[in-house]
């Protein structure tokens, strides 16, 4: 069989030897010029050293250079803008080292603009010989503005709703707390009053004021959950030892917590985030797992702060819906430049959230040499 060589020639596209035993060589020409014409994608074809040899109309009007501008230049030298050099050359020397490459990504149109893309870069080798590299462009910048805007209007709503829970926890911390406080005072006194009342009237009465006692208790509880004060007062630990005693307390599930000893201070949105990472995953054990018990450690490295939470129960694969549950614990964290994992086994389910201390800040951290989390 021999080799399969293509050309192009003015407008069209010829085919020397082709793969296919008994096919006319023009008629398979025709419908190859026909395919890579009339492709939605943006095709370009390089030589062995990365030169257009050719690429169809799609790719013209993507980058707006006629295909004549492009023949015998090298490609990184047009469309990579000057940050993205040093990407688009290490792309470069992957494809023509005979790998193939996917990358989503920003290029230069004639003008100047970004454009954001999705790059398919294949060897292209015949019979064993590497002859040059076939490229796939699809313009996504459409599709990543709408994804950003998404991610904003999420980020926004989440915002919105730390907002929420702050003023409501205020309100029932200083409003209701305080009107429950005093109905507490208030029937003490009543109890005081009636003395040696009718014995029926004295047990309502003593119910009503341990109804009462719950009732602060539970608006408490209820407030500080919503937003502790114990994380803007004194930060991420004190916060976390509250809140996993009282989860404890409440889901009868035995929490192993280890925090490092340096942990300090991060700025309050960092704060917040891990907090409410930890919330949300021991909220999961507590509804998925069937676990008895739970391991939270809290790591502080040079670079990055880890919160990891696991569990050995049966686990739940959520769906991953915006702004819920693991979706939204992801969405906190890769808007301080963080990340989420969650592993899911038979042994149990694993939640591990990095942020790097580069973007989260620190405020009173002593500075230490231990190795990286």
């Amino acid at each position: 069989m021999g080799d399969v060589e293509i050309k192009r020639k003015g407008a069209n596209i010829v085919v020397r030897n082709p793969a296919y035993p008994g096919r006319d060589a023009q008629t398979y020409s025709t419908y190859l010029h026909v395919l890579i014409e009339n492709s939605p994608g943006a095709i370009v074809v390089l030589d062995s050293e990365h030169r257009c040899e050719m690429c169809n109309p799609a790719f013209e009007r993507l980058f707006q250079y006629r295909c004549e501008e492009l023949t015998g230049r090298n490609l990184d030298e047009l469309i990579a803008s000057p940050e993205m050099v040093k990407e688009a050359k290490n792309m470069t020397r992957s494809v023509l080292g005979g790998r193939k490459v996917h990358a989503v990504t920003r290029r230069w149109r004639k003008d100047h603009e970004t454009v954001e893309v999705e790059i398919y870069g294949v060897p292209l080798v015949v019979n064993g010989e590497f002859r040059g590299v076939y490229g796939l462009y699809q313009n996504i910048t459409e599709r990543t503005r709408a994804k950003d805007a998404v991610r904003q209007l999420s980020s926004r709503l989440m915002h919105l709703q730390d907002e929420e829970r702050r003023r409501i926890a205020r309100d029932l911390h200083d409003t209701t707390s305080q009107e429950l406080a005093m109905l507490n005072m208030n029937l003490q006194r009543l109890e005081h009053m009636l003395g040696r009342a009718d014995p029926g009237i004295r047990e309502l009465l003593a119910g009503t004021v341990q109804l009462a006692r719950e009732c602060s208790q539970r608006i408490r509880t209820t407030s500080y959950l919503l937003h502790p004060p114990l994380l803007d007062e004194v930060g991420l630990t004190p916060a976390v030892l509250w809140f996993v005693e009282g989860f404890a307390q409440r889901s009868g599930i035995h929490v192993n917590l280890t925090i490092s000893p340096q942990l300090g201070r991060l700025l309050n949105t960092a704060e917040l985030a891990l907090y409410r990472v930890l919330q949300e995953a021991l909220a999961n054990v507590l509804r998925h797992s069937g676990s008895s018990e739970a391991t939270v450690a809290i790591k502080r490295s040079r670079r990055a702060v880890k919160v990891i939470v696991a569990d050995r129960g049966r686990g739940l694969r959520q769906p991953a819906g915006p702004g819920v549950g693991i979706a939204g614990m992801r969405e906190r964290l890769e808007e301080l430049g963080g990340s989420l994992q969650v592993r899911f086994s038979p042994r149990g389910t694993t939640v591990r959230a990095v942020l790097p201390l580069d973007r989260t800040g620190t405020e009173g951290y002593a500075k230490t040499t231990d190795s990286d989390c």
